[in-house]
C-alpha cells in the first residue's frame, strides 16, 4: 500500500507512505527513454496526492518530495 492512515479521538488522517529506502530515483534525465514516460511519472504522483484526503501539512509535505524528484533525477 502507498497509504498511511492514523486514527485521531474522532477522524482519520492520511499520508503518503514511503519506505525508508525510498531513493526517488525513477527514470534519469539522461536515459532514452521518452520524455512522455518522464513525465507520466511525476503526473502520476501528484494525481496521487490529489486523490487522496491528505491534511494541508501532508499534502504540502508530498507537494515539496514530488518537486524534489525531478532534481534527483538529473
Amino acid at each position: 500500500m502507498d497509504i498511511t492512515v492514523a486514527k485521531d479521538h474522532y477522524s482519520l488522517t492520511f499520508d503518503i507512505y514511503r519506505k525508508s529506502t525510498a531513493t526517488d530515483v525513477i527514470i534519469p534525465n539522461d536515459s532514452y527513454h521518452p520524455k512522455e514516460h518522464k513525465t507520466a511519472a511525476i503526473r502520476y504522483l501528484y494525481n496521487r496526492m490529489e486523490t487522496y484526503n491528505l491534511t494541508p501539512q501532508n499534502r504540502q509535505k508530498e507537494s515539496n518530495k514530488i518537486q524534489q524528484i525531478p532534481i534527483n533525477n538529473k
